[in-house]
């Protein structure tokens, strides 16, 4: 009997530890979730650069955030290059990255005390200076006649304040951005 009690309780062990639940990160998606059916693996480093980026091998080729966690529809923001630094044509891209999960919580209440719906939310890092750089943000689908506004995320105030929108066509919305960090891209009735 003792040798009983003894297997039954290492395999009741057993399954306490492999059962233990596992959180989602608090950035994105949850850390195994990055290929799709789709995906082209390829070069392994390109795998893993867009493992760190908590992004699928798509998104991060492309520079964009097609999919977040916590909504159901997304509309693709990526940036493609030629930032307008105080007012210079400039071959600069933007990193186009994936927020904290907090933020993207955040901007669905704004954007629904605002009678809108969230489109995307997304966070831009840069180490280039600059006062404002005017950046054109790619965005398929959209057909310009959008009321579209993007909205930056002051972290030290916790509190989203408008950006200048000054353009809108098809599949484009350019924007002037005074820093860098968490923006919303919230469409209004």
């Amino acid at each position: 009997m003792k040798k009983f009690t003894k297997a039954a309780s290492l395999a009741l062990a057993g399954a306490m530890v492999f059962s233990t639940p596992v959180m989602a990160k608090e950035t994105g998606a949850p850390v195994a979730v990055y290929l799709e059916d789709s995906s082209d693996v390829g070069d392994p480093s390109i795998t893993a650069a867009a493992i760190a980026e908590d992004k699928l091998v798509d998104e991060y080729m492309a520079n964009a955030v097609t999919g977040i966690w916590a909504m159901d529809q997304v509309t693709p923001v990526a940036q493609g290059g030629n930032v307008i630094l105080d007012g210079k044509q400039t071959n600069v891209t933007f990193p186009v990255l994936k927020p904290e999960l907090s933020r993207v919580y955040s901007a669905k209440d704004y954007a629904a005390s605002l009678g809108g719906n969230v489109m995307n939310v997304v966070k831009i890092e840069t180490h280039v200076g600059f006062g404002v750089a005017n950046v054109n943000f790619y965005m398929p689908g959209i057909t310009g006649q959008e009321n579209i506004h993007v909205y930056a995320y002051n972290e030290s105030t916790n509190t989203w304040s408008e950006l200048t929108v000054t353009e809108k066509r098809a599949d484009h919305v350019a924007v002037d951005m005074t820093g860098t960090g968490v923006l919303a891209f919230i469409v209004t009735p």
